[in-house]
């Protein structure tokens, strides 16, 4: 059995619940019937609802929420192969300005790197800059490359993270804000934080024991299942993102095999080497 302890909704809302819910969704809900002042002020045919009745009300809201879920699931893989599609364009913009920049390398290359590549390319042939264009060259083309899916990767994430704070948001909302749902926990906060202040003007606690119980075990059901969709939110990868990556992949190693060997068959470094007679 629960302690009797004074833990109050807020508390345990806060910590459980509300918590996760973004300051936004709290305040502009637009969508959410708000809750009447009769409400407010108490209709005792709500609290007087049985135990039954209440567990019936939570059960149909579950039953809504599978139902609201499954249909954001699916909105969500859409979404994200929508979102894939789109990186196809930025993609062969990036590939422009990977080319121009690696074209025109002297240009772009940090000025402590090019003082010690001048430095120590003193002596070389072709040889050495074919060899240093393959190498050392070739890993700093291949980082751009990382460093820009990477951070595709990462944003995507965030989207999609987004997005399942707020629909989780405002899905609990739907129920901590239901008429009969908000007046009942007005009813017992008023007797926790108003009426009861001395032990002695504790009455009908049986009551308030039910409701407090009832809040933990519905807490509980809920995080569970939060934490049940967001695994398989995690661990579904979107295939479409992982075929367009390895696609992309592809193409970048061909281009850089080719771009190299542009680079080399130009002499491309005549263009840094001349900088040392400057």
């Amino acid at each position: 059995m629960l302690s009797s302890a004074p833990i109050t909704l807020f508390t345990l809302f806060s910590t459980l619940i509300l918590s996760s819910v973004p300051f936004s969704i709290q305040q502009n809900n637009d969508t959410l019937k708000p809750c009447p002042m009769e409400a407010i002020q108490l209709k005792e045919e709500w609290i007087d609802k049985t135990d039954e009745w209440k567990e019936n009300e939570w059960n149909n809201w579950k039953l809504g929420l599978e139902k609201n879920w499954k249909i954001f699931y699916l909105s969500l893989q859409n979404e994200k192969n929508m979102w894939v599609k789109s990186k196809t364009n930025e993609w062969i913009d990036w590939m422009q300005r990977m080319n121009n920049k690696w074209m025109h390398y002297n240009e772009n290359m940090n000025e402590t790197y090019k003082s010690n590549i001048l430095e120590k390319s003193l002596t070389w042939d072709k040889e050495d800059w074919k060899h240093w264009a393959n190498t050392e060259m070739k890993t700093l083309i291949v980082k751009d490359w990382e460093n820009w899916i990477n951070q595709c990767e990462v944003n995507m994430n965030k989207w999609i993270e987004n997005k399942w704070i707020h629909w989780r948001s405002y899905q609990i909302m739907t129920w901590l804000k239901s008429e009969w749902k908000h007046a009942e926990n007005i009813h017992w906060l008023k007797k926790e934080r108003l009426e009861w202040t001395k032990p002695s003007n504790v009455k009908n606690a049986g009551d308030w024991l039910k409701w407090k119980e009832r809040m933990y075990r519905q807490s509980d059901e809920w995080l569970t299942w939060v934490q049940n969709k967001e695994k398989l939110i995690l661990n579904n990868k979107c295939i479409y993102w992982e075929k367009w990556k390895n696609n992309k992949n592809t193409l970048f190693d061909k281009w850089t095999e080719e771009f190299l060997n542009k680079w080399i068959i130009e002499k491309k470094w005549n263009a840094l080497t001349n900088e040392r007679q400057k």
